[in-house]
């Protein structure tokens, strides 16, 4: 079975289980493709999270059923989860999608401030996750 891609960039062919590389692309045509890929790889917990939150929204439990077996039930349950807790105007496209999951439980002003400190001062995610803990401890 022949499997089309879904995605080419250039002479980069994205495929669900890999990439296949036409001719013999020079090192300045290799830059966009790779950004791009990390770039999905970021950004892939956001889109399901949103996903599965606006499709809960407008289908219910026929949208869920639909997600089974996807991704395990957990992986759903967290990506949903941190991605209705966390609102679009408080994602910092340079931060991890697990620090954004270190502020989730804070309410929004909270995780604004948070968010923007570790953006500025280059905290791992384990460090704002220790510095959201304390904050909430503090409540």
């Amino acid at each position: 079975m022949t499997q089309r891609p879904k995605i080419s960039v250039g002479p980069f062919h994205f495929f669900s289980t890999g990439i296949r590389i036409s001719g013999r692309p020079s090192l300045d045509e290799w830059q966009g493709p790779l950004q791009f890929a990390i770039w999905c790889q970021r950004a892939g917990p956001w889109w399901i999270g949103d996903l599965i939150n606006a499709g809960e929204d407008g289908f219910g439990e026929s949208f869920s059923q639909m997600c089974e077996g996807l991704v395990s039930t957990e992986m759903l349950s967290r990506y949903a989860s941190v991605a209705r807790r966390v609102p679009f105007e408080n994602r910092r496209p340079n931060l991890s999608w697990s620090a954004h999951a270190a502020v989730a439980r804070l309410n929004s002003p909270e995780q604004r401030r948070l968010l923007a400190a570790a953006d500025r001062e280059g905290w791992t995610s384990e460090e704002l996750r220790v510095k959201a803990r304390e904050l909430k401890a503090k409540d």
